[in-house]
């Protein structure tokens, strides 16, 4: 077969291998379902199996073929619903990182004080990130080597997760920058990164007293700080 016109190198590979039936793939034959919804139902699965797919091999080894095959459609349904491998992962990043969001937020705003928010939607984020390490990959470390549009996506994105940090700015005295929140945002995207590659994903909730520490210091202080980290300290189980 020749290559698809504007085809990206990688995408025309052959599949390592015929992937079995996926338990959410539609039936062949008559299902009685409308169009919209066998489209609906394909497009889930390519995004889930490119999240998995550049979770296990990365973005630059990770394949349309394998992709299409672990989805059980054809390279011609991923040409109707994405303009190349880029755009697919794209799409599938920013869903995968707004469960992530949404998941600290709804913790963040369950509480009242702001340590105590920010203490919540971290460790909501940090558990989420343990359990599903492909998702973390995939949101801290490969969107990164997927190209200039993903990256900007990334960083239009992270823009969410400042929320929690300028709310902060409502608790200080402080004179601080306006840029304070998001810089706090990566700085905390750098250790999740530097975290995930070093194949830690599995221990990152034993950073939150560390992590609070950094977070609560420019708004609240020192000492506020330090109350928080060793609180944090006391809580973990002896021989963390």
């Amino acid at each position: 077969m020749p290559p698809r016109k504007g085809a990206r190198p990688g995408d025309e590979k052959p599949a390592r291998r015929r992937a079995r039936r996926r338990p959410d793939q539609i039936p062949g034959g008559r299902h009685g379902l409308a169009p919209e919804e066998v489209a609906e139902s394909q497009r889930g699965r390519i995004l889930r199996a490119m999240t998995e797919a550049v979770g296990r091999d990365g973005y630059q080894a990770a394949r349309v073929a394998d992709v299409i095959a672990h989805a059980g459609v054809s390279r011609k349904t991923f040409y109707e619903h994405f303009e190349d491998k880029e755009h697919c992962f794209v799409v599938a990043y920013e869903q995968a990182l707004a469960r992530l969001l949404s998941v600290t937020i709804e913790a963040f705003e369950a509480q009242d004080e702001w340590v105590d928010q920010l203490r919540a939607g971290l460790t909501a984020l940090l558990h989420a990130l343990a359990q599903d390490p492909t998702v973390a990959r995939v949101c801290f470390v490969e969107v990164l080597a997927a190209g200039p549009t993903a990256v900007a996506t990334r960083n239009e994105a992270m823009r969410g997760f400042a929320y929690v940090y300028d709310a902060g700015r409502l608790d200080t005295d402080a004179d601080l920058p306006g840029f304070t929140g998001i810089s706090m945002v990566g700085g905390l995207s750098e250790i999740l990164y530097r975290e995930i590659v070093a194949g830690q994903t599995a221990d990152l909730p034993k950073l939150t007293p560390e992590l609070m520490y950094m977070s609560v210091l420019p708004f609240l202080g020192a000492d506020t700080a330090a109350r928080e980290l060793e609180r944090g300290r006391r809580r973990r189980p002896a021989g963390d």
